[in-house]
């Protein structure tokens, strides 16, 4: 393994045909899936026999608008076509925060981006947040090509704790009140 301090690193998406689901208008974590991935970091150790990348230190990787905060990143890669390496998965622990540029975030202790299906999975105490918008639950899916999410509780995910609802938990703030 080699390690380097101070890293810096980006990646090429890998190539895909274009789009033809439709965009949810209120898909606050769409992104461009053609963007490079740049990841920073502290500090960086390379497992190039096993193609894998750690990411170790006030992570943040960016893609497009979106951006993901974390303690810890793992990236799996491959190299692609050209010689370029390129990104399949990211798994990133420790304080996780996912924010798209339209005040949409999420929190969790864990995410795993599969950079093929465009698909991240987040969990544990998961806090969903739009605006003053709260919800709360225990597994978010977040469809990075449609921006749509899905939240469920613990009962749903067979994680509830004893003495919990295990439900999910919302809270919706009205809109401000026009001054007359």
């Amino acid at each position: 393994a080699t390690l380097l301090i101070g890293a810096s690193f980006a990646f090429v998406a890998p190539a895909r045909a274009a789009e033809t689901a439709p965009r949810d208008p209120l898909g606050g974590f769409a992104t461009n899936p053609d963007a490079p991935i740049e990841i920073e970091s502290d500090s960086l150790e390379v497992q190039d026999q096993q193609h894998q990348a750690t990411f170790i230190g006030n992570v943040v990787a960016t893609q497009g608008g979106m951006k993901l905060r974390s303690d810890r990143l793992k990236a799996s890669y491959a190299q692609g076509t050209g010689g370029k390496t390129q990104i399949r998965e990211i798994v990133a622990t420790g304080n996780v925060h996912v924010m798209s540029k339209d005040d949409q975030s999420a929190d969790g202790d864990w995410a795993r981006y599969v950079v093929a299906s465009r698909n991240i999975l987040m969990g544990d105490k998961v806090v969903l947040r739009q605006g003053k918008n709260v919800i709360r639950g225990t597994k978010l899916t977040i469809d990075l090509a449609t921006g749509r999410s899905k939240i469920i509780g613990g009962a749903e995910a067979g994680t509830a704790k004893p003495g919990s609802t295990g439900r999910v938990k919302a809270l919706f703030q009205p809109p401000p009140k026009e001054k007359k």
